[in-house]
C-alpha cells in the first residue's frame, strides 16, 4: 500500500514536472540564428514597387545575395553580405539611370556586418574599406549622368542625385536588406504573445530617423518553424518634416502656405517572418510598406527567401 501511494506520488510529480517543462518550452521560443564560422547560405531578395502616381515605373527586381559566416564566438559573429546582379522585370525601370546605377554600384561589394550573440545587427565592420570603393563607382556614374544634362539644369540635378546616389544612402540601402532579414533576431515570445515598442526607424528617403510604433506577435510555432507578424506605424508629423527637409535639400523649398495644404502622409509596414528552427535561419521574410499621400498610393515590398544553406 505504501508502495502504491509512493508510485502515485512519483507519477504526480513526474506529470507535474512534464507539464512545467512543456509550458516553459512553449513560452521560450527564441529567434536566434545558428551561425558557425565557414557556413554559407544564399538568399533571394525581391523588391516590388507599385506607385499610383508613376505606374510606368512599377516593377520587381530580384537579387541573389551570398552570405558567409566569417567568424563566430560566444560574443557574436561577423558575416559577409555580398549582393549579386539585380534583374528587373520592367524594362523602363532597368533603363532608369538612377535605379540601374544604384544596383550596379552595390554589385559584388563585400559588406561585413557585426552581429551580437543573438544575431542582432550591430553595424558594418568594414565601412572604412567599402566607402572609398563605392565613392569611386558613384563619382564615375555621376560624371556620366551629369554630362547628359543641360548645363543650366546641372546644379539642381547634381543636388538631387547627390542624395539618391550618395555613399551613405547606398550603404543604407544594402544594409537595409540585411536589417530586414535579421530584424527579429533576438526576439523571444510565447505563441500568441505580442510586444509593442516605441522606436526610431531609419528613413527610407535619407535624413534623420523617423519615430514609429512597432509591434511583433508570435503567431504560431511547431518543432520545425516559428511564424511571427510585425506592424510598424510611422509618425505622420515627422514624415511631413522629412518631406520639407528633402525638398529644401533639392533646392525646391516648400513655402509655409503650401506646406499647410499638404495632405496627411501615412506610412506603415506589415511583415511576416518564418524562422526555420531546425536550420537555425530565417526561412522567409515578407515586408510590405504602404505610403498614402492624398489620392496617391505607393507600395514598397521586400520578399527574402532562403534558397541554399551549407
Amino acid at each position: 500500500m505504501r508502495l502504491a501511494r509512493g508510485w502515485q506520488l512519483a507519477a504526480v510529480l513526474l506529470v507535474g514536472l512534464f507539464a512545467i517543462a512543456t509550458q516553459a518550452y512553449a513560452q521560450d521560443i527564441s529567434i536566434v540564428p545558428t551561425l558557425r564560422a565557414g557556413d554559407s547560405f544564399q538568399l533571394e531578395v525581391i523588391r516590388i514597387r507599385q506607385n499610383s502616381a508613376q505606374p510606368q515605373q512599377n516593377g520587381k527586381s530580384t537579387t541573389r545575395v551570398n552570405v558567409l559566416v566569417v567568424s563566430s564566438s560566444a560574443d557574436g559573429s561577423v558575416i559577409e553580405w555580398v549582393p549579386g546582379a539585380s534583374v528587373f522585370d520592367n524594362p523602363q525601370v532597368a533603363l532608369n539611370p538612377l535605379v540601374g546605377s544604384a544596383a550596379q554600384a552595390l554589385r559584388d561589394i563585400r559588406f561585413q556586418l557585426n552581429l551580437n550573440a543573438d544575431g542582432e545587427l550591430l553595424g558594418m565592420a568594414n565601412q572604412a574599406e567599402v566607402a572609398p570603393r563605392l565613392k569611386t563607382v558613384v563619382d564615375a556614374v555621376v560624371r556620366d549622368l551629369a554630362a547628359r544634362i543641360p548645363e543650366d539644369q546641372r546644379k539642381g540635378f547634381l543636388d538631387v542625385i547627390g542624395q539618391v546616389l550618395s555613399v551613405d544612402v547606398l550603404i543604407a540601402s544594402a544594409t537595409r536588406d540585411a536589417a530586414t532579414y535579421l530584424g527579429l533576431n533576438g526576439a523571444s515570445l510565447a505563441v500568441g504573445q505580442a510586444v509593442d515598442l516605441d522606436l526610431e526607424q531609419p528613413s527610407p528617403f535619407g535624413g534623420g530617423p523617423i519615430p514609429a510604433r512597432f509591434r511583433v506577435r508570435m503567431e504560431s510555432a511547431t518543432v520545425d518553424t516559428a511564424s511571427l507578424k510585425t506592424t510598424t506605424t510611422y509618425d505622420g508629423a515627422a514624415l511631413v518634416r522629412l518631406t520639407q527637409s528633402l525638398a529644401k535639400q533639392a533646392g525646391k523649398p516648400i513655402p509655409p502656405e503650401e506646406l499647410a495644404k499638404l495632405p496627411p502622409i501615412e506610412m506603415a509596414d506589415e511583415g511576416t517572418f518564418v524562422f526555420d528552427r531546425t536550420r537555425g535561419l530565417m526561412r522567409e521574410v515578407k515586408v510590405n510598406r504602404r505610403v498614402v499621400v492624398g489620392p496617391n498610393r505607393r507600395l514598397d515590398a521586400w520578399e527574402i527567401r532562403l534558397t541554399d544553406a551549407r
